[in-house]
């Protein structure tokens, strides 16, 4: 801990305001968000301390919101009933339950305190039985309260042990100021009062944040334990340095994670740091003695932030290294030093990477070199706090500083609503609202006046409130369409002949329609019904056929009461045919029987010698006479009740149908069926074209929502629209100039009114998942939306943020496609009940269609049904990624039915960031690829220079593309560690860019190709072909990786053995014959990932140059792609361990061997294939050496066959 700045300035004033900022910071109200905050504190004491610590922590929580409640600051009667709770749920939980489990295992210590904290007292007290005296040991944790409740968890812990430790060993902690508990007051004065304590030797473990990481100075500290990771080797190095015991003193860091990998990777960190310091001193290791600097050094004005931070020479040569680290991603690319003169005075000049936005040399002169080395390091680190590439602390910190996003409220109150109590992940589900069980979406108040519309020339419907003009549409009797139109004819009073149109409705869907769980499920209510529809039948003028309606009601179990009623056009139920089996009559004399005919069927009996034996017998209390005729009889199929797509009839079926066989039934046994046969093929498609309905009702307000926000086009009326055939539009669009290759320039892409739109068709595909079984879903839609929203999002983050490295622009178009952001987009935007989810069912216990004007009846069991239960009828249930998935395919949609400028007005609407607007409205300019202090005329003549000098000429010959700007070029070959191009930056913006901008025209060029792909095989192809096993084998097959630009004896060594592998690059070949390789060869787990990142950075340079032309592109990269683009399309080198396991293979055994001379662990990976042959896999980590192993397995098997 630093006790004083510098040279001692504003100590006193510090300490006399330390108290009462301390007060001011612990009374602050508390907030919904602070409550949240609280409450994921709470949960991660439990699993990192323990019970005892949890408990602890959930008893000062609660002292502290009872202290609070006057502090409240909730804006609505809604929060304070969320606080009040929270707060009762926190009392139970403390007295209820932590209480009692912690007095019933008083004395079992496994189970009050964590595996971590009880290695944590073993590994103190071994540090103090090897030392044989008491040492000092400082405990680093990353959380305030995670010091404060882990002094007291230690201390009881203590209190379980027999002397003398019981005694001896003391316990306080040290933090900054914000402390979460009133009782817990952290002052200066605290915390010089703590560390006076420590020095002496009064405590013996102190428990620190990284408040103390720097300036503290114990001799006797033989002990630092790191009991949280360290966040960079800055952290790492000042906790490390805090052991000062001049023998013996020991280091220690904590691995929280269960899994090898997670294990692996912090490990290979932590291996990585101290190749980080053996650098520094490696690279400060000259003549001169560090002893005989000490007092010079101390000469050099230190660099002070605006906050208070002060960073003395010393300190800024450890940040130069630890922030050249994190320029290349954890790899080792040290700043470069040249010197000047041979006596003092010696000039020093610093070089930063290339990825650094300091492409400034800094010159600094001394009379000694180390002196010199270490003023350029002090001078550098101002410049890169000023550029803002460290935070508020001096710690290097880009991705984090460089995009300053200021988040709307509104996103902000969402994201802690949406995950107060509960995280949520893409996988969580949700129950949301059907869409198709509210019709129309109107107030449920019924009206006197309703409103009559016309199906087809029979049929029609009333509903309260008049409906928006639908589109035609078609609905199929198999492989037959019926086109129908829905017309609005007049209004109708309602109350009038409310009786007798609900008496229809119910007689249809209660007995003409069975097994639709009426009675035991649904009950009629219009009033409450969510689906206010009545149908209804027309007469040939329009009007509702009141006595057409009131016969068909009457045919209830209407029997027949003479032979010659019996006719060919009706149809016919038996009284003893409990599933309601149809018939019609068979008008044939030669199949005439009579009642007393003998009975010549196999079932006989002394009893029964004639057919009206049988029936007397088969039907009780039933008189059959004996003088008549039979009725001559055929079942019939039931007319189906799903015409939502087409559908094949098998022959085969049709010629076997028992059915066709006639049967003979007395007319005392007979009634009339429901309806008739023409009634019946008209009203079981009512279910079906109600659906269909109430669906396109939802897209006809969709298309009116779209048209009205984005503004870019007049809503086309439905009269002039085609039918609407719910068929995937993809596989039947003739359109073949969709998805242009224009230039993307934002002055085109603002020119944007047009009559393009999106049809009702491809709408209902955006919305429509593959679970419903219709004919069509978004999965391709969502495919190409996410690819150009991708292309989209990076050219606009690359021009609205022009220093943003790489890095950060990543982070940001990841949270800008996020499939979270793109929820809450969905919420916000209101767009959730629009997705369609569930398949239809009419009938059956899987039934979940709820038919006009009927509710969910409030049953006992309709409540406690397991998962949506009753509830399938107005509910539907799917994970929440679904919901980012429509959002992706309504992009989709408008892409391939509008353009590119009316996709990006949509896509501005939703709130994306996908136009760089300045403060002024005006579109940003492309940021210039030159580093700013060039920005002048003689950098043109430098450029041409250092093009000529690196023979950049042959890439231009090698790719058949002339660049404008060379200075592209050179970007897009050189590498991150490079000290030669100090004209441009490094790569890592242009792969940026290039990733995406491949991405969608590889896309682009499946889909405009092959109608019928299929979403599975798209998304193989896309990965294949962009793969960087495959990248990195084009630019080495057209020898472009001897270009690039780098200064790292790793890449280079990992370059040499890849280029050395004479399997995949045989001496003998041109590039032509390298390219045209078996392909399965070229997709290369072990490629430096470095060569496709050159090769996608190539891409986002001729974009950028031919002035983001997508055609100019296209035709520089398709000949390097086209030999596996035509293959993959019927082949794709598909990912081997999805393919492994799709064969039959499984995982053996999988772990890891250390060699013993490198001390380098790898990770094994064990495969075996169905007939049993196995094989072994290694690599870095667990998913290298899965891969690798599964790989080869594949491999070997194709050269089997």
């Amino acid at each position: 801990m630093l006790n004083t700045d510098y040279l001692g300035a504003n100590l006193t004033d510090y300490q006399n305001q330390s108290s009462d900022y301390t007060d001011i910071t612990q009374s602050r109200p508390i907030t919904l968000q602070l409550l949240k905050h609280y409450l994921e504190n709470l949960s991660e004491v439990g699993y990192e301390l323990g019970l005892c610590g949890l408990l602890i922590f959930a008893k000062e929580l609660r002292k502290k919101l009872k202290k609070n409640q006057g502090l409240t600051l909730f804006p609505d009667q809604e929060a304070r009933n969320i606080f009040s709770d929270i707060y009762q749920r926190l009392e139970c939980l403390t007295d209820d339950i932590l209480k009692n489990l912690y007095q019933l295992n008083v004395h079992d210590s496994n189970i009050l305190f964590s595996p971590k904290v009880l290695h944590l007292l073993d590994r103190i007290l071994k540090q103090s039985t090897t030392e044989g005296t008491l040492g000092q040991s400082i405990v680093f944790v990353e959380r305030v309260y995670t010091a404060t409740i882990l002094s007291q968890v230690l201390s009881h812990l203590i209190l379980t042990l027999e002397s003398p430790h019981a005694k001896q060993l003391k316990v306080n902690h040290v933090t900054g100021i914000k402390s979460l508990f009133y009782d817990k007051s952290m002052t200066m004065k605290y915390q010089e009062k703590t560390i006076k304590e420590f020095r002496s030797g009064a405590v013996n473990i102190l428990i620190a944040t990284a408040v103390v990481e720097e300036g503290l100075d114990i001799p006797r500290c033989d002990l630092v334990i790191r009991f949280n990771k360290p966040n960079n080797f800055s952290s790492y190095m000042q906790s490390k340095g805090r052991a000062r015991a001049k023998q013996n003193a020991a280091y220690v860091l904590f691995l929280d994670e269960l899994d090898i990998d997670s294990c692996q990777r912090d490990q290979m960190e932590y291996e990585n740091y101290e190749e980080i310091e053996k650098e520094i001193q490696k690279g400060f290791s000259f003549e001169e003695n560090d002893d005989d600097l000490k007092n010079e050094l101390l000469q050099i004005p230190p660099y002070r932030t605006s906050t208070g931070v002060v960073i003395d020479a010393t300190r800024a040569a450890q940040l130069i290294m630890d922030y050249c680290v994190l320029l290349g991603n954890d790899q080792i690319f040290p700043p470069r030093f040249l010197f000047h003169g041979s006596s003092s005075p010696y000039k020093c000049i610093l070089s930063m990477p290339a990825n650094c936005p300091i492409g400034d040399d800094i010159i600094c002169q001394s009379k000694k070199k180390k002196l010199a080395k270490y003023e350029c390091c002090l001078e550098m680190v101002k410049k890169l706090h000023q550029q803002g590439e460290f935070n508020e602390y001096c710690l290097p910190n880009r991705n984090g500083t460089l995009l300053k996003i200021d988040i709307p409220i509104e996103n902000r109150i969402f994201k802690l609503v949406d995950t107060l109590f509960e995280k949520k992940s893409d996988s969580s589900f949700e129950i949301f609202s059907k869409s198709t069980a509210i019709f129309p979406i109107k107030s449920k108040k019924l009206s006197m006046e309703w409103y009559l519309y016309q199906i087809n020339n029979d049929l029609g419907f009333v509903v309260p409130c008049q409906l928006m003009k639908l589109p035609k549409f078609n609905i199929y009797d198999h492989d037959k369409e019926i086109t129908i139109q829905v017309i609005y004819l007049k209004s109708i009073d309602y109350t009038q002949y409310r009786n007798r149109l609900e008496n229809f409705c119910k007689y249809l869907f209660e007995y003409v329609f069975d097994n639709m769980n009426i009675d035991s499920i649904l009950e009629f209510n219009i009033e409450q019904s969510s689906f206010q529809l009545i149908p209804c039948l027309l007469t040939n003028f329009g009007d509702i056929d009141w006595n057409r309606m009131e016969i068909i009601c009457n045919r209830k179990v209407k029997k027949i009461q003479d032979y010659n009623e019996l006719n060919d056009k009706e149809l016919y139920c038996a009284y003893h045919h409990e599933n309601k089996q149809y018939f019609v009559n068979i008008s044939d004399d030669s199949l005439i029987k009579r009642t007393s005919d003998l009975w010549d069927m196999k079932k006989k009996s002394e009893d029964i010698k004639t057919y009206a034996d049988y029936f007397e017998h088969l039907v009780p209390n039933i008189h059959i006479n004996r003088n008549t005729f039979l009725a001559t009889m055929k079942g019939i199929k039931k007319p189906k009740i799903n015409y939502l797509k087409q559908t094949v009839i098998n022959p085969k079926d049709d010629a076997n149908d028992p059915s066709k066989k006639p049967i003979y039934f007395p007319i005392e046994v007979l009634h009339y069926a429901p309806l008739n046969q023409y009634d019946f093929q008209l009203v079981y498609k009512l279910p079906t074209i109600l659906i269909r309905i109430s669906q396109l009702y939802r897209i006809e307000r969709l298309r009116k929502l779209f048209a009205d926000n984005i503004q870019s086009y007049s809503l086309i009326d439905v009269d002039q629209m085609p039918t609407v055939t719910f068929n995937d539009f993809l596989k039947t669009n003739e359109n073949l100039s969709f998805l242009p290759l224009i230039s993307l320039t934002y002055d085109n892409l603002l020119l944007c009114y047009t009559t393009l739109q999106p049809s009702p068709d491809i709408l209902f595909q955006a919305i429509t998942r593959r679970s419903t079984d219709e004919n069509l879903d978004m999965e391709n839609l969502e495919i190409l939306g996410d690819c150009f929203l991708k292309l989209i999002v990076s050219m606009s983050l690359y021009h609205r943020y022009p220093l943003a490295g790489a890095g950060a622009l990543t982070v940001e178009k990841a949270k800008q496609i996020s499939n979270s952001n793109l929820y809450r987009i969905t919420v916000q935007k209101k767009l959730k009940p629009y997705l369609n989810v569930m398949k239809i069912n009419f009938r059956g216990e899987e039934a979940n269609w709820l038919p006009p004007g009927y509710i969910i009846k409030k049953t006992e069991q309709n409540q406690i049904d397991n998962e949506l239960g009753s509830k399938r009828y107005e509910y539907q249930k799917v994970k929440r990624k679904a919901f980012a998935d429509m959002m992706e395919a309504f992009m989709g949609a408008f892409l391939i039915s509008t353009n590119y400028m009316v996709t990006i007005q949509f896509m501005k609407w939703l709130g994306l960031d996908v136009i760089p607007f300045d403060e002024n409205n005006e579109v940003m300019e492309t940021p210039p690829i030159l580093c700013s202090y060039l920005q002048n005329e003689e950098s043109n003549r430098t450029v041409e220079k250092f093009y000529k000098e690196q023979a950049f000429s042959s890439v231009e010959k090698t790719i058949n593309y002339e660049f404008n700007n060379k200075a592209y070029l050179i970007a897009a070959f050189t590498h991150p560690s490079s000290f030669a191009n100090r004209l441009t930056n490094c790569y890592e913006r242009l792969e940026f860019l290039g990733d995406a901008v491949l991405d969608f025209l590889v896309t682009r060029y499946i889909f405009v190709n092959d109608k019928n792909i299929t979403p599975g095989r798209v998304t193989d192809i896309r990965q294949d072909l962009s793969n960087n096993g495959r990248l990195a084998y084009i630019l080495v097959a057209c020898g472009l990786h001897t270009k690039i630009l780098h200064n790292s004896p790793d890449l280079f060594g990992k370059i040499s053995v890849y280029v050395g592998d004479e399997e995949l690059f045989p001496k003998d070949l041109s590039p032509d014959s390298q390219l045209n390789k078996d392909i399965a060869q070229w997709a290369d787990s072990t490629a430096p990932k470095a060569l496709a990142d050159v090769f996608e950075a190539l891409v986002g340079a001729i974009f950028l140059d031919a002035g983001k032309c997508l055609n100019t592109v296209w035709q520089v990269i398709q000949p390097l792609l086209q030999q596996y683009i035509d293959q993959s399309l019927t082949d794709p080198n598909l990912n081997p361990k999805r393919s492994f396991t799709e064969q039959g293979g499984k995982i053996i055994d999988e772990y890891t061997e250390t060699d013993s001379k490198t001390d380098i662990t790898t990770s094994i990976c064990i495969v075996e294939t169905k007939n049993g042959d196995q094989y072994r896999g290694c690599g870095s980590n667990k998913k290298d050496a899965k891969y690798n192993a599964c790989r080869q397995a594949i491999l070997n098997n194709r050269t089997k066959n």
